[in-house]
């Protein structure tokens, strides 16, 4: 079963994912950035749905962070925000997708089977 760490600071959103995600996939929420490369490390994702903002925190700020801690970043990273420039946002931080806030569930079960068969 492939496993998706959801790093998402609003609890309802992340409880949410992980309902509709937990049936298919091994699922982890974390609500906040600290200690991710510990999380990474233990759990070993496939994937990483990512929020843009976690906390005053922005992805490209988190991803800074867990690589400055020695951790080669080489999980496929799912980016989703409700900022109106998320595309090239995700294409900055170098995500392998992106979903934009509000989602629909069935996009979001799309978007995780283009990306499980895409690695």
């Amino acid at each position: 079963m492939k496993k998706i760490l959801i790093v998402e600071d609003e609890y309802d959103i992340g409880e949410i994912v992980e309902m509709t995600l937990g049936a298919k996939y091994e699922v982890l929420v974390k609500n906040d950035s600290r200690e991710l490369t510990a999380v990474l490390k233990q759990f070993k994702p496939d994937a990483i749905l990512l929020d843009n903002y976690i906390g005053n925190k922005d992805a490209q700020e988190i991803i800074d962070e867990i690589k400055s801690e020695g951790f080669d970043l080489a999980i496929p990273m799912i980016l989703f925000s409700a900022h109106e420039e998320i595309k090239s946002i995700a294409r900055d931080i170098g995500a392998i997708d992106f979903i934009a806030k509000p989602f629909d569930l069935e996009d979001l079960h799309r978007c995780m089977s283009r990306v499980f068969l895409s690695i």
